[in-house]
């Protein structure tokens, strides 16, 4: 949102180049206002997707059933939904993806040329979606031993874009660095925050790498099948750390991607199974949307508390909140905030919007907290560390992303081009 108005007002607040937030600026220019045209581009991007994986069963597996099987599974998918509904930017790449592999799932040269072009816009929307296209492309132009003059050349032009327009820094490979814990992965998937739904597709897209490699022994698969196969290992993101805002979350978010293509080829000629596909696809929807909506900020109520933030932080203070408050906070309220935790040893300038402890709980400090709402309690950053590295130690949400605890990483777009908060 942010982003999106300070396009609006004649100059990008961050260094992102996406042209994801030139068409938000468009919707919002259109209809007057930034959260309206920002909903709009979420129903587009996820009706894309749907349209993409209707055309991709149907071409794929030669079957009605199986493009409406998929087609159906990518729309009502409560991993779509959580893209979707909390990372707008990554469900536009995703909504290139699944036209890209439509149109890999066609023989034709036309089929091609769409593909090679997508695969081409791909890093323009969104980098990590856009390098899985073109391992897509790739991996499909080897499936079916097309020239390898033409692989190289789609694959040089993708690189020639990627690096040309400078959507690829050094910064961005940082995200792949890091050590999982296995143990933690396990339980954050089963205990975490995830509904039942949820829990169902990311065991299936656990699944689909094997079994797209035992259905594309089928002459008819193979050649999307095996393209495919080393997304869907990609997505499960072996290896990355797992959390709500990280790099191995929104791959895992993808997951429905190969789980549709396979209950597409499942389905193909058999209506009875498409048809389980189906319900189960809108049997989950009511469910994952309430999930969704549980997750999101009340906006309305946090519009109430805006006077006692902005009566505390003097001008040239900030603000530290969650994600999705930190973003409200900064568009409404006008006071820069960011979702990490601030680094250097002057904190004196920082305020933080504390989620889960009482007023009574974090008094003692420097200066008294302010509570805003049941939940959330205004704190001066240096009494929050205090309070943190002391008593606040031995409780969980001290070190929970609704208490970002993090430094803001490398990859992640700062306010101007060296990152800096």
């Amino acid at each position: 949102m942010l982003q999106v108005r300070s396009i609006l007002d004649g100059e990008a607040l961050f260094s992102d180049r996406s042209v994801v937030f030139w068409l938000l600026a468009a919707l919002g220019e259109l209809t007057g206002d930034v959260i309206v045209g920002n909903k709009l581009a979420a129903c587009l991007f996820g009706a894309l997707t749907a349209v993409g994986g209707a055309l991709a069963g149907w071409r794929w597996t030669g079957s009605l059933a199986g493009g409406i099987a998929c087609g159906v599974w990518w729309a009502a998918s409560p991993l779509h939904l959580g893209i979707s509904a909390e990372f707008l930017k990554n469900s536009g790449g995703v909504a290139v993806l699944a036209l890209l592999i439509a149109a890999l799932a066609g023989r034709s040269r036309r089929a091609l040329i769409a593909a090679v072009g997508l695969a081409l816009l791909g890093p323009l929307v969104h980098k990590l979606t856009g390098v899985l296209g073109l391992i897509l492309l790739a991996g499909r132009l080897l499936a079916t031993r097309t020239s390898p003059r033409l692989l190289l050349a789609a694959a040089g032009l993708g690189a020639l874009v990627v690096l040309s327009v400078g959507l690829l820094r050094p910064a961005d490979l940082t995200r792949l660095i890091g050590a999982e814990d296995g143990a933690e992965r396990t339980m954050l998937l089963l205990t975490g925050r995830l509904i039942i739904a949820e829990k169902a597709e990311l065991l299936a897209a656990h699944l689909a790498p094997l079994l797209l490699g035992l259905l594309s022994r089928r002459p008819a698969l193979r050649g999307l099948g095996l393209a495919v196969l080393p997304v869907s290992l990609i997505i499960l993101a072996p290896g990355l750390p797992l959390g709500w805002d990280e790099t191995a979350w929104r791959l895992l978010l993808m997951s429905f991607v190969p789980v549709g293509l396979v209950a597409a080829a499942l389905s193909a000629h058999r209506p009875l199974v498409c048809a389980a596909v189906v319900l189960a696809g809108l049997s989950g929807l009511p469910s994952s949307v309430d999930a969704q909506r549980g997750r999101s900020p009340d906006y309305a109520a946090l519009s109430a508390i805006l006077p006692a933030i902005q009566a505390q932080v003097p001008d040239g203070g900030r603000l530290i909140a969650h994600r999705g408050l930190c973003g409200f906070l900064w568009a409404e309220g006008g006071i820069l905030c960011e979702n990490f935790q601030p680094q250097g040893t002057d904190l004196s300038g920082y305020w933080r919007v504390v989620y889960g402890f009482s007023a009574a709980r974090l008094s003692g400090g420097q200066r008294p907290p302010v509570p805003l709402l049941p939940g959330y309690v205004l704190l001066h950053e240096p009494d929050w560390q205090t309070f943190a590295s002391g008593a606040g130690a031995r409780f969980s949400l001290t070190h929970n992303p609704r208490n970002p605890h993090k430094p803001r990483p490398g990859f992640v777009y700062g306010p101007d081009e060296d990152g800096a908060p």
